[in-house]
């Protein structure tokens, strides 16, 4: 019985529980490679930011704010992409992650435990 115990704790030690968050993304495509195009693209961006922060705030499901709110950008929201299409969309496009706080870090942790590095 305790050599299957002593097993067991092996065996949960080595094993960890690799926890990601959800992230959502946004993308933004400009109405024309026009400086005045672009200028209004980064400012969309800017308020979408802001108003992401606002609207995500102590929310669990980011995908539900997301969908309730496609009408204030006139945007869709499809496979975890906010998209926003400027006039006819044939401009720059810029994307990225769609976030509550910027200022944690974006490096993976990655567990370890002490007796699966004896072994590696």
């Amino acid at each position: 019985m305790k050599k299957i115990l002593i097993l067991l704790m092996i065996l949960m030690n080595l094993t960890t529980a690799n926890a990601q968050t959800y992230i959502p993304q946004y993308k933004i495509t400009a109405a024309s490679y026009a400086q005045n195009d672009i200028d209004e693209m980064y400012e969309i961006k800017n308020n979408l930011i802001l108003d992401y922060k606002k609207w995500a705030k102590g929310v669990d499901d980011v995908n539900q704010v997301l969908l309730d709110h496609e009408d204030a950008y006139n945007a869709k929201y499809k496979n975890g992409v906010y998209t926003i299409v400027l006039g006819d969309g044939n401009g720059k496009s810029i994307s990225g992650k769609l976030q509550v706080s910027y200022c944690s870090s974006s490096k993976d942790i990655k567990k370890k435990s002490w007796l699966g590095s004896l072994f590696s």
